[in-house]
């Protein structure tokens, strides 16, 4: 956020003025450009009072300041500009060496926007909250602070963090009970303390979103749930994909869509507004490449008859780009297949670079800046469609491309084609040729990603299609929303959540990361009445910690355990090193509970407790002695408590005992 901050001291709190609010009036359309002095009135110092009051502020703070901050006026959105124009926050912060200090924000509408407290006072013993408690106290704060917060914010999450035991309690904030997307406020409690650390709100544009005001929201809904459900699947269902998992490099088939929005009023399909803008180069010479050959190199090359030459190189670049930019520098580069020349292009203040494969000169990619100012794009989207693939018959490489099935992006700075990568019929999940058109249709970047793997190797799914979209759209990830435009607030039916929904061969429902959705609300066992202890697996399940479609009674495989413990990183050198096991043969076989124990005390960076000598005891366990290397890690997880001395080290656990064994080890 650009600003500039105008203090008041402490001592100043003492001084009452009546010209405060006439001085911030006559300066209110100059706060962006200077700072303005002012003084404290009555009714500021009122303020503080009542402040210090809702947050118990006690503490005797050597230091106290008010700053009055201006917003960035450029919010995004042309309604949000208009909104906050003139508009302000206040924020209040108490410091001191030894107390440390306490942040709080309200902005000028009298709102409350943050608050945050730190202290100097070094470690204290963690304090166990219950869930009930821990609502409790952030709920009756809040309601301290935001004026009928039961009706303007929904509880939409619950988090105690692995470790630390902190608790992150998120609400939601909704308007005729209909959730605002990117809108939230966020309460961490401190486990050291038992108290509010943090209360954020979040989002796109938190500050601008907090002079919303539930009148600003119309609820002109005409198409229902289902209605809207029929809609998405004749316009972006979930269909059959490829998709490359970066952790090992693999692919793997599963449904997948980008969720389009439906205006809840017309039916009509939303295009999400796009704010695309490309950096400049600082200097041309800043684009050149760490890789660039040496000149030894170059000169070996340069002998090779199928390499074209340089001159060739700027010849084509100036055609694809035009005759206005000047090749600034050029290099040669290579990857494993082939080699490439790298050029810098500049034109008065605008930069930009291009890419061409040095044996046939085709493009790679290349990318242009302007520092033209105000943009305004009345290229109609037709017309740039049309530029954009008479650019790709020419220039680009058009291979695997689908010339049909293109997603279009509009803004005030130009179009954004994307012409999603086809193999096998099936789409590869962001993969393709972007091409950027602005709004002298011209196009100024040629980007295309095509990753090497054989598709062909990717497991098929035994479900359809049909049954994939059920499982999405009962998720409770698809519903009613507002957005905020450049109109202002839209009622629309499409993702809460804001995912690309993701549903592999287990038919679970992640995003596009992996991540699963709603992970927590999935871990149902249906034996847990039978549950030796219901408090720890319940407060497991609250860190995110258990499995999905799985019965407390079942074995679990390494791959299942070190998803539980967060170390699922998928390749086998990773799990060698850190773990010492062959992940590989392994992942899919039940892990024994020797492996457990091991892995846990690496895990939690005790295994230097393993190294000493002469403190241990020799009769801890019966038949201690027969554990090899594995006694070490036994007995130090003895000591600390993750395992009684019933032990079973070939034994496969159940679900259950491994829960416990964790629970132990992080509580």
């Amino acid at each position: 956020m650009k600003y500039k901050k105008f203090i008041v001291a402490a001592s100043a709190l003492l001084l009452l003025s009546s010209t405060f609010a006439s001085e911030l009036n006559k300066n209110k359309n100059v706060m962006n450009d200077e700072a303005v002095s002012v003084e404290v009135t009555a009714k500021e110092k009122e303020k503080v009072e009542k402040i210090k009051k809702i947050f118990n502020i006690t503490g005797d703070y050597k230091s106290f300041t008010i700053s009055k901050e201006p917003l960035d006026s450029d919010t995004g959105s042309k309604y949000l500009n208009k909104l906050v124009k003139g508009k302000y926050i206040e924020r209040y912060r108490w410091s001191d060496e030894n107390l440390g200090g306490i942040d709080i924000i309200y902005n000028s509408d009298g709102e409350f926007i943050s608050y945050n407290k730190w202290t100097n006072d070094g470690e204290q013993d963690k304090k166990v909250i219950l869930k009930d408690e821990a609502q409790k106290m952030a709920e009756d704060l809040l309601k301290n602070l935001i004026k009928d917060f039961d009706k303007k914010y929904t509880l939409s999450n619950y988090e105690v963090f692995r470790g630390s035991g902190d608790i992150n309690i998120t609400y939601q904030r909704i308007v005729n009970g209909i959730p605002l997307a990117d809108a939230f406020i966020d309460v961490n409690i401190d486990s050291r303390y038992g108290l509010i650390s943090n209360i954020s709100s979040t989002g796109v544009n938190s500050y601008a979103y907090s002079f919303l005001k539930d009148s600003d929201f119309k609820n002109d809904k005409k198409i229902n749930l289902d209605e809207a459900k029929k809609i998405f699947l004749e316009k972006s269902p979930l269909i059959l994909s490829y998709k490359i998992n970066e952790r090992d490099d693999s692919v793997e088939k599963v449904y997948h869509t980008k969720v389009v929005d439906i205006d809840a009023k017309t039916g009509d399909v939303v295009k999400e507004k796009t704010d695309l803008n490309f950096m400049p180069y600082a200097k041309a010479e800043a684009a050149m490449d760490s890789s660039a050959l040496t000149e030894t190199e170059i000169k070996k090359i340069d002998g090779l008859k199928n390499i074209k030459s340089k001159s060739e190189a700027k010849k084509m670049a100036t055609e694809i780009v035009g005759k206005d930019f000047e090749i600034a520098n050029i290099a040669l580069y290579s990857d494993d297949d082939n080699y490439y020349y790298r050029m810098t292009l500049e034109k008065e203040k605008n930069y930009g670079n291009i890419v061409l494969n040095a044996k046939n000169l085709k493009l790679v990619d290349f990318d242009i800046w302007s520092d033209k100012k105000d943009p305004k794009n009345k290229v109609k989207e037709e017309d740039a469609i049309k530029t954009a693939k008479s650019f790709l018959e020419k220039y680009g490489d058009k291979s695997e491309l689908n010339l049909e099935k293109i997603t279009v992006e509009k803004s005030d700075l130009g179009t954004n084609i994307f012409f999603p990568r086809y193999v096998n019929k099936m789409p590869i999940i962001d993969e393709g040729a972007k091409i950027f058109v602005n709004g002298n249709n011209v196009v100024t970047t040629y980007d295309k990603n095509s990753s090497k793997h054989d598709f062909d190797k990717a497991e098929n799914i035994d479900f359809t299609m049909e049954e994939a979209n059920q499982i999405y759209l009962n998720s409770k990830n698809f519903g009613l929303k507002y957005e905020i435009t450049d109109n202002g607030p839209r009622l629309l039916y499409g993702t809460i959540s804001k995912i690309e929904p993701i549903i592999g061969k287990d038919k679970i429902l992640r995003d596009s990361f992996g991540e699963i959705v709603n992970f927590k609300e999935q871990i149902n066992y249906e034996d847990f009445d039978q549950a030796k202890n219901k408090e720890a697996l319940n407060s497991l399940k609250e860190m995110g910690i258990g499995l999905i479609g799985k019965n407390l009674s079942d074995k679990v495989t390494y791959k299942e355990f070190y998803s539980l413990i967060a170390e699922d990183y998928g390749k086998d050198s990773y799990y060698k090193s850190r773990f010492d096991i062959d992940y590989k043969a392994l992942k899919d076989k039940n892990i024994t509970e020797k492996d457990i124990v091991k892995s846990l005390v690496i895990n939690n960076e005790l295994e230097k407790f393993t190294k000493a000598k002469n403190i241990f005891k020799d009769d801890l366990f019966k038949n201690q002695k027969s554990l090899g290397d594995y006694e070490n890690y036994y007995l130090v997880a003895r000591g600390f408590g993750y395992i009684d001395k019933e032990i079973n080290p070939d034994e496969e656990p159940s679900l259950e005992e491994v829960l416990y064994i964790i629970y132990n080890s992080i509580k």
